[in-house]
């Protein structure tokens, strides 16, 4: 089963009146994205990147990638330019191909107007379409405000990685949450 194609996009304006989309990602999205990792990157420690990394190539073959493994990448634009991003990387091999990883980013300026709830909405709504079983994620402990977008989607904690990624920093732990797609109606 796939998904329709309405299914994987959205239009509507911010609460603060700009317009945005979010679609399927394209091959010349990187550019934006890899900026807006970037800018995302900059803030501080919310994302597990550097700013500078990925590059607009390594991006590319990002975003191929997960295509080509039967995966799902969303971008969202508001006013035309990349402000947001979620993609999910189906696992591969018999014993896990049930389960897929989530990732989301969402540019500063336009968090808190429910477009990463939209973002995570449409993932979770393609992994049922296509059958899968399960949702994961990674995500720092200290950024609540994910962590509780999350959790208002269903995700479950399911433990803590203890020095899973290695920041400028130093090593940090990540959370481990889930959510299981076979319980939803």
């Amino acid at each position: 089963m796939t998904a329709t194609p309405s299914a994987l996009r959205r239009e509507g304006t911010t609460p603060s009146g700009h317009a945005y989309v979010i679609r399927p990602s394209r091959d010349d999205d990187a550019p934006g994205l890899a900026a807006l990792i970037d800018a995302v990157a900059r803030e501080g420690e919310l994302i597990a990147a550097v700013p500078g990394e990925p590059g607009t190539l390594e991006q590319s073959s990002r975003l191929v990638s997960i295509m080509l493994e039967g995966g799902l990448t969303l971008t969202l634009e508001v006013d035309g330019v990349p402000a947001g991003h979620v993609l999910v990387q189906r696992r591969a091999g018999s014993h896990y191909a049930h389960v897929a990883e989530v990732a989301i980013l969402v540019s500063n300026a336009q968090r808190g107007a429910g477009l990463g709830r939209s973002l995570m909405e449409m993932a979770i709504a393609w992994g049922q379409a296509v059958g899968l079983a399960k949702l994961s994620l990674r995500v720092f402990p200290d950024n609540q405000r994910a962590i509780a977008l999350y959790r208002s989607l269903g995700f479950q904690d399911e433990g803590m990685v203890k020095g899973e990624v290695r920041m400028p920093s130093g090593d940090k732990d990540m959370l481990l949450m889930g959510l299981s797609l076979s319980d939803r109606a």
